[in-house]
């Protein structure tokens, strides 16, 4: 345990969170605060003309002030579901009504 990890309990692997994706972990993706502060799950996705992803609540009212960027890691740990999309190809989004339902996907 390093110095930087007083405070942090390591995970060991059986805890750890698959990742499926090859973008790298720390990569920033757009959420809104209604996913990271637990009160919404992740219902829609979109994996931007530019690269980007996008993992939202699905309300269709989103501002600026609801805005957060996370990392790609930090979004699979939220919802593991989201190794589903591992695969999905830049220009296409999902969405599904709840947690556990499939994905549908669509164009951009």
């Amino acid at each position: 345990m390093g110095i930087f990890n007083l405070f942090r309990k390591e995970k060991s692997d059986k805890d750890k969170t698959e990742f499926k994706f090859s973008d790298a972990e720390n990569k920033a993706i757009f959420t809104c605060n209604h996913v990271t502060d637990l009160k919404s799950p992740i219902l829609y996705a979109s994996h931007d003309n530019d690269g980007d992803w996008q993992f939202l609540c699905g309300q269709d009212e989103h501002t600026e002030k609801n805005a957060k960027i996370i990392s790609l890691k930090n979004a699979v740990e939220l919802d593991t579901t989201l190794n589903q999309l591992f695969e999905m190809p830049i220009g296409v989004g999902a969405e599904r009504t709840t947690v556990g339902e499939k994905w549908n996907p669509f164009r951009l």
